[in-house]
């Protein structure tokens, strides 16, 4: 069968458009795809910087507690008379006013005079505590620590039972035998207390214990994100690891209930605490993927002892980047339509017109 002129122009006009809409909406995807991601991931860096702040602050506000209590008179002279009644309930009311988990005075020796937090516990020696031992050295020091099951119950076993957390299987995670967590990861400052000629007599040391603790993530998510949620999910979470163990965070798992003893995943895992570098990208979250922000957590030695966290729900996103292409598809296929219907009455006229 003869295929007309005017036809053969008309296909000729249609498959160029179709092929022209079909590379321009590859392109426009790739390109709303990369922005919207870029824009995803600064947002979470600058999240992130938020976080850590929110997070140091924290420690500053715990330095200057335990650095303005350490050169009080009464606690120089309760120290130098190893009579600390005078004190016990001004000071376990601080620890109330400023929310400290434990405030403990030591003589130079490093040997504890006063748990104020757990009375009943004294007389063990804390030297080998850096903390303790940087204090007794006069120098004050805070930042993140973490202490054993053995420390945790030296400071009382109601401290060691809400440190200790069940780890729950969590998909993409690096594999691990153990079945629970029983260190607890602490945010403490501890002071030199001097006597009138500047001579070190003891030290005072205080702080919070992070597991289960959830101010700071959830002022981190009211601050950054608003509390803002998306078809009922947090639309922004955030997360405390103690080493690759969530211990407090606002990420909720499938039944409603915070997900902490769940873990990182092993990409994570192996690019923020075993390289000591941040991840800034999408990563699976418990049971959901998000556009995410880690970066690893280090104790005043310097050493990796855990993982700070920000993070955007992926599906938010996801949806925005649907509604772009959508939008502009329904324009493309608009214009070609409008581009068919030119060439198909070109070639027409063009046909009608030849000899």
């Amino acid at each position: 069968m003869k295929i007309s002129t005017k036809t053969k122009l008309a296909l000729t006009f249609f498959t160029l458009t179709c092929f022209m809409g079909v590379m321009t909406s590859l392109i426009v995807n790739s390109l709303i795809t990369s922005q919207i991601i870029n824009e995803a991931q600064e947002r979470v860096k600058e999240d992130l910087n938020t976080a850590r702040y929110v997070y140091a602050s924290k420690i500053r506000d715990i330095d200057r507690t335990i650095r303005w209590t350490s050169i009080r008179h009464v606690l120089k002279r309760g120290l130098k008379e190893k009579n600390i009644a005078p004190l016990q309930k001004e000071l376990s009311d601080l620890m109330v006013e400023e929310g400290l988990d434990f405030l403990t005075l030591v003589d130079q020796k490093g040997v504890v005079i006063y748990r104020f937090h757990n009375p009943r516990s004294s007389g063990d020696n804390l030297i080998k505590n850096p903390f303790i031992k940087e204090a007794l050295g006069k120098k004050g020091v805070s930042g993140t620590h973490v202490l054993s099951k053995e420390e945790l119950l030296r400071e009382g076993e109601e401290f060691a039972k809400k440190a200790n957390l069940q780890l729950v299987p969590t998909p993409k995670a690096k594999p691990m035998e153990k079945l629970e967590e029983t260190s607890g990861l602490v945010l403490e400052s501890a002071y030199p207390v001097l006597d009138f000629n500047g001579e070190v007599m003891g030290a005072l040391s205080g702080g919070v214990l992070l597991n289960r603790n959830y101010e700071i993530v959830d002022q981190i998510k009211s601050i950054v994100f608003k509390d803002a949620k998306y078809k009922g999910k947090d639309t922004g979470t955030a997360t405390i690891f103690l080493n690759d163990i969530r211990i407090s965070t606002n990420v909720i798992d499938k039944e409603g209930n915070r997900a902490i003893g769940t873990r990182v995943s092993a990409e994570v895992h192996n690019q923020v605490l075993e390289k000591g570098l941040p991840w800034i990208q999408r990563a699976f979250v418990v049971d959901d993927w998000y556009i995410t922000a880690y970066e690893p957590i280090k104790d005043i030695q310097d050493k990796k002892v855990g993982i700070l966290y920000v993070g955007l729900l992926e599906n938010k996103y996801a949806l925005m980047k649907e509604r772009l292409i959508l939008l502009f598809f329904l324009f493309s296929m608009s214009a070609m339509l409008i581009a068919f219907t030119l060439s198909f009455l070109l070639s027409w006229k063009f046909q009608k017109r030849s000899p």
